[in-house]
């Protein structure tokens, strides 16, 4: 798999952790601007702080590439280059001013129907099941997130 450049709002950013390989990383998700969910690790910790750090709801453009040696093999996990992590747009998803109207026009489109549904498309094709902030089939600390399980009630 060759590297490629995405665009992606950033929607979770789940607990740092410590990696030999890469350092203080986070593993973070969001959507990307073809409306696809993506998996995004290993994000390094230090653009997650600062004055000019990625926040959520902040738009990133990001060189990654499929993840094709993750244990679970998820359809959605890539693999980032750090060096190519550049902050699009910070401020128009987060300004007060009807900041979750414009939000859910984004997300809502692309929310699964329910866990069922979750469950099938993890058989199907290996799309992250998590549900209420707990994940399935993984024992890393940066998983236990709530990144796919927005559930329409």
């Amino acid at each position: 798999m060759s590297w490629e450049k995405k665009r992606v709002l950033i929607t979770v950013k789940a607990y740092p952790e410590y990696s030999k390989k890469h350092g203080h990383v986070v593993c973070t998700a969001g959507l990307t601007d073809d409306g696809d969910w993506i998996r995004l690790y290993p994000m390094p910790m230090n653009f997650f702080q600062g004055s000019s750090k990625i926040s959520k709801y902040t738009w990133i453009k990001v060189g990654c590439k499929k993840a094709t040696d993750e244990m679970l093999k998820r359809k959605e996990s890539y693999k980032v280059r750090a060096n190519s992590i550049k902050i699009i747009d910070s401020s128009s998803l987060r300004s007060e001013k009807d900041k979750w109207i414009r939000r859910n026009r984004l997300i809502l489109p692309h929310v699964f129907p329910s866990i069922e549904y979750l469950d099938e498309q993890f058989k199907q094709e290996r799309v992250s099941k998590y549900v209420n902030g707990e994940k399935s089939g993984c024992d890393h600390s940066y998983c236990r997130i709530r990144f796919f399980s927005i559930i329409v009630r």
